[in-house]
């Protein structure tokens, strides 16, 4: 069998409905929270229109929308996310969410800084939207009488969201070489980058980590800590090759970020949720938990609770 063969088959290869399903409400719950968190933000850009600079979806505006249109799009981004979630009509809520999520993190972007924290979710949420995720654990799927068996249209988004994965990482990886070269690994780039971010912080008034001040005087671990970061980065293809390696790969990205969290102040809370890296796993086995498993049981399988409890 050729590379190429082998390569379609192991990408196409069958998995289980819930376990896409699964990834499906995970993200979706995650994502309504975040917008519900950042709603202040996200919502509301009553600012001087010489501050906006469209970028990526809303590239087009010329100017900034009307108040009034932000909140709506805002309260529709809302209510298919609830949809999203729940796999209801999901065949338009699930493209309407993704396309959503991208336009209202795009237009909050359009306003100062470029977050990047957001793009592996938006990311994820393309590919879940526009696959068969509401195949099982899901309104749509109570309504048809059930999930269907494993297939390959449920495994190829699954391989898909982990490809993304290693590959934003590897982007971010590419990026720390491209601007500073090989002198990223002696340690001082990171050292003087933790030292600015301190003091910015402070001075701005803003939350900064309370141990920056302190490991900034210790020089000796950053070299161990930038090597860390470069291997983390770009040995993110690892993960793809086998289970144990890709159990070794999200240890050490979920490191990474706990770090980048305690010297910085700087949260990426997609990753930090664990939620990121659920493609790689069998995330479905989350259900047999007591707790999640009633949870599904009333939202999504009032049938069966039915015939559990005797009543036809």
């Amino acid at each position: 069998m050729s590379l190429w063969r082998k390569l379609d088959a192991r990408f196409m290869a069958e998995a289980p409905a819930e376990r896409l399903a699964t990834l499906r409400f995970l993200t979706g719950v995650f994502a309504l929270a975040y917008l519900l968190v950042r709603a202040p933000v996200l919502a509301d850009f009553r600012r001087p229109p010489g501050g906006f600079h469209p970028v990526g979806l809303v590239s087009w505006l010329d100017a900034p929308l009307p108040v009034w249109a932000v909140f709506v799009i805002f309260g529709l981004t809302l209510l298919t996310a609830a949809c999203f979630t729940l796999g209801h009509r999901y065949r338009w809520t699930g493209p309407a969410f993704a396309l959503l999520f991208l336009w209202v993190t795009s237009y909050r972007n359009s306003w100062g800084m470029v977050f990047h924290n957001e793009n592996l979710l938006a990311l994820h949420l393309c590919v879940l939207g526009l696959s068969d995720a509401a195949a099982a654990v899901s309104l749509d799927a109570r309504r048809a009488g059930g999930a269907p068996p494993p297939h390959a249209r449920f495994g190829w988004p699954l391989r898909l969201m982990s490809a993304t994965t290693v590959l934003v990482y590897v982007l971010a990886g590419v990026a720390k070489l491209k601007v500073t070269g090989i002198s990223w690994m002696d340690g001082d780039v990171l050292r003087n980058y933790i030292a600015y971010d301190a003091m910015r912080k402070t001075q701005i008034g803003s939350i900064r980590s309370p141990i920056a001040g302190y490991i900034v005087q210790v020089g000796w671990p950053y070299v161990l800590l930038s090597v860390f970061t470069l291997v983390v980065e770009l040995g993110g293809p690892i993960a793809l090759c086998s289970r144990r390696l890709t159990l070794y790969w999200v240890l050490a990205a979920y490191g990474f970020h706990v770090g980048v969290f305690a010297s910085m102040a700087i949260a990426f809370p997609y990753p930090l949720s664990g939620i990121a890296f659920g493609s790689m796993f069998a995330c479905e086995r989350l259900w047999n938990f007591r707790r999640l498993g009633r949870l599904r049981s009333r939202l999504f399988e009032p049938g069966l609770r039915n015939e559990q409890a005797g009543v036809c």
